[in-house]
């Protein structure tokens, strides 16, 4: 099996993807890709069998590149979720010293997660990468005397000394990731399962409170909602619902009259989460 996911070598999603792999037998081919919109499509495409990718951070929220492509612009299914402890830290070449840092490299999420550390650096310049690894990659060939915020592993990847570890804002981060296949997956009680829809255009009151009845009504827990905009018209929104049923048949119930009063309905998977 070939599995894809963020690269380069040294990220969290390549974690992750160790996990997957365990999950899976252990038989895996890996291969890297260099943003979270490739490993998608890469899997859409057949090109890999799996994707492993980031779909929401304790502390930043949603990766809205990750959910927004599952909904928007591919037809795959969540197979697998896991969550896993983000432990940020600070690294540059050997003999760098703190107080000569010029500048500060991560990837969006990584900077976002240790604002007030860079804050008690004193380092105003900061530089967003492809992600944490590429960071310290960047980092490992430049002539100047800059840092990247990265797992541990990447410093040793890239011959990297940690000045800072563990330099997060908060203590519980977490990051979730999805593990994507083409393979269809059913509505299963006992699991997570992701859905989304649209509203239609017709503006009457209680509309969304409408739709969410429906899952109180068969006792459905909700752990999740989030509205993104649907992208062809302003001021509407795509709601993303992570749920759980105890009743398969209540489940299936539920979605089938939600299908029923939406404009657009997909179905994003009915799945396990890798301990």
């Amino acid at each position: 099996m070939k599995l894809g996911y963020l690269g380069p070598k040294g990220t969290f999603s390549e974690q992750a993807a160790l996990l997957c792999a365990k999950q899976c037998g252990g038989d895996c081919e890996f291969e890297m890709f260099f943003n979270i919109t490739d490993v998608i499509s890469a899997v859409d495409e057949g090109r890999v069998d799996m994707g492993v990718v980031p779909l929401e951070n304790s502390i930043e929220g949603t990766v809205t590149s990750t959910v927004d492509t599952l909904i928007f612009d591919a037809e795959l299914f969540i197979r697998y979720d896991l969550i896993l402890k983000i432990s940020q830290n600070l690294m540059a070449k050997k003999g760098t010293k703190p107080e000569d840092i010029s500048r500060i490299v991560s990837h969006p999420q990584g900077l976002a997660q240790c604002r007030k550390y860079i804050r008690s650096l004193g380092v105003k310049n900061t530089a967003e990468a492809a992600s944490t690894a590429e960071a310290a990659r960047i980092v490992s060939e430049s002539p100047e005397p800059i840092a990247a915020i990265a797992p541990g592993r990447a410093a040793e990847v890239y011959g990297l000394e940690i000045l800072g570890r563990d330099i997060q804002d908060d203590g519980t981060n977490a990051t979730r990731f999805v593990v994507i296949s083409r393979e269809a997956t059913e509505l299963t009680p006992g699991v997570k399962t992701s859905i989304a829809f649209t509203l239609d255009d017709d503006n009457s009151p209680g509309r969304l409170y409408k739709v969410l009845d429906i899952l109180n009504i068969y006792e459905i827990n909700m752990i999740k909602i989030e509205s993104r905009p649907a992208k062809h018209k302003l001021g509407t929104y795509v709601f993303y619902i992570d749920l759980i049923a105890e009743n398969g048949d209540d489940l299936r119930d539920a979605v089938k009259m939600i299908k029923r009063k939406v404009a657009f309905f997909k179905f994003l998977g009915s799945y396990s989460t890798i301990e």
